[in-house]
């Protein structure tokens, strides 16, 4: 079946013929996004602030690009973002807020 696709029917030798190979590219690219726009929502059940999630997201990308070893099973093609909003679904990434200093305390 596949053959039929990039061989043509009729292959005269006096004229050029241009092979053209299927592409199935796009639709993988649209699951990607959706896999992480899915990631992104379940995560936010788990940190509503949005502000937070993102700052906690953001560390961790950073930690994994800088070698620490995921908290979950990734596969080569994981991207570190969707790691580090797989870790935050399982629950093995949380955060501590910390109490403010007021500049006063500070200066």
């Amino acid at each position: 079946m596949l053959a039929s696709k990039i061989i043509p029917p009729v292959v005269a030798e006096s004229t050029p013929t241009i092979l053209q190979f299927p592409t199935d590219s796009a639709p993988a690219v649209r699951s990607l996004r959706n896999m992480t726009t899915q990631l992104l929502q379940e995560a936010a059940q788990v940190i509503p602030n949005q502000q937070l999630l993102i700052n906690v997201v953001s560390r961790r990308v950073r930690q994994l690009g800088l070698g620490h070893r995921p908290l979950v099973e990734a596969t080569p093609r994981s991207s570190l973002t969707d790691i580090a909003l797989r870790e935050i679904i399982a629950g093995k990434l949380t955060y501590e807020l910390t109490p403010e200093t007021s500049p006063a305390d500070g200066a």
